[in-house]
């Protein structure tokens, strides 16, 4: 990630422009219309658009949480654009800025059990240029036109068409496999939304031996990566251990950006999560 005092311009034709204020509840709606606009435009797949959504999750989020402190009165600013061979996306906020030392370093020991900072990481990760501008606090993003998905966005979208949706009747579904404890999510997203309800919910069930099933996610958040990572030191220090299980090829991508994986066991069922467990 680049940090700049000079604001990025905008390149080609503007897609879409709009300002809205610092509610969490109207974040979504709008990630969904950025991503629909470019959809349109032939710079983002049909399918398998996980990775698109995540950065514009974390950049209004941070946006909002962070610069504008969740003051509605301040607003958050979502400009889109395109020209025939990329496409790009400023989101603005009216707080005070921030600088490379404000970010975490990946690198440091213990970075893998940290339970924040990955947004920008995770964005890094995928787009072709990042950068912040501290002079009119602006996040600016731009990335290779893509019309056709990449293997795992077409496998991603293929999990999520044909993935069973769990009757939910709570955020987790309590059951037994041996003598370990399974609790599978039932929602098909893990955000701030719901994080809260999810972690409180599994810390309830004994974890000396945990499975947790992530069959049912379709998508997850840095705030949902934190969760995760919180659980897993969580039963960790009860002497306990936990397996994740089945989890779909969109979170298994994120996972892997955030370098998760070296964290986790994954298994690809129960039955070999009961194994690993052993």
């Amino acid at each position: 990630m680049q940090f700049t005092d000079a604001p990025k311009k905008a390149f080609g034709a503007t897609l879409l422009e709009m300002t809205i204020p610092s509610q969490l509840s109207l974040k979504m709606p709008l990630v969904f219309r950025m991503i629909k606009e470019l959809q349109a435009r032939q710079c983002l797949p049909w399918t398998g658009t996980h990775r698109a959504e995540l950065c514009f999750d974390e950049a209004i989020t941070n946006a909002m949480v962070h610069g504008n402190r969740l003051d509605p009165s301040r607003k958050v600013r979502v400009m889109v654009f395109a020209d025939e061979q990329r496409w790009g996306a400023f989101v603005q906020d009216q707080g005070e800025g921030f600088g490379q030392e404000h970010i975490p370093n990946p690198n440091d020991e213990g970075a893998l059990f940290r339970e924040s900072g990955r947004g920008l990481m995770l964005m890094e990760s995928w787009l072709d240029e990042l950068s912040y501008c501290r002079k009119d606090t602006s996040l600016f993003m731009s990335r290779r036109r893509q019309s056709e998905p990449d293997a795992t966005e077409a496998a991603a979208a293929v999990e999520a068409e044909s993935a069973e949706t769990p009757e939910a009747t709570g955020p987790v579904a309590v059951s037994k496999e041996g003598d370990a404890n399974v609790v599978q999510l039932l929602m098909p997203r893990l955000t701030e939304e719901n994080a809260d309800l999810v972690r409180d919910a599994v810390l309830d069930v004994p974890c000396k031996r945990l499975i947790l099933d992530l069959s049912a996610v379709e998508y997850i958040s840095s705030v949902g990566l934190s969760t995760l990572v919180g659980l897993h030191k969580s039963v960790t220090a009860k002497k306990g251990r936990m397996v994740l299980v089945a989890p779909q090829a969109a979170v298994t991508d994120i996972l892997r950006a955030a370098h998760l994986l070296n964290l986790f066991t994954v298994a690809l069922d129960r039955k070999a999560a009961l194994a690993a467990l052993k």
